[in-house]
């Protein structure tokens, strides 16, 4: 009956343990754009999509463009950017857990964003 008593405790105990790694273990990519792709948008917009598993309830996205990070936080898997230049841009995506700490981050991925120009208009 003393064995039953210790086995039982060891046992709720991993339970926890494993559900807490479960949970930390976390992992996240870009979908889209795919790395080399060019956006044509004259006006700068950008549809971000993301995969992603695992991580704690209520962890959130942080994108970082060009080695800059912007400064929302994205609960979803779809973010919509706008107002970005023309030109080669890189983006990485980062999961964050609801205190800010680092989770998971994405390989960066190289976009161009084309738009036409002025300088060039269309020939007839």
């Amino acid at each position: 009956m003393q064995a039953r008593a210790i086995v039982f405790p060891v046992v709720a105990a991993l339970v926890v343990l494993t559900a807490a790694a479960a949970a930390q273990a976390a992992e996240i990519s870009v979908v889209k754009p795919t790395n080399d792709e060019t956006i044509h948008s004259n006006q700068g917009k950008l549809t971000v999509q993301l995969r992603r598993a695992g991580g704690p309830p209520g962890a959130g996205v942080r994108l970082v463009l060009d080695g800059a990070v912007l400064p929302k936080v994205y609960p979803g898997n779809v973010i919509k950017l706008e107002g970005i230049d023309r030109g080669s841009h890189v983006l990485q995506a980062v999961l964050a857990d609801a205190e800010g700490k680092r989770l998971a981050a994405s390989t960066p991925v190289t976009f161009h964003m084309w738009q036409a120009s002025r300088l060039f208009p269309s020939r007839k």
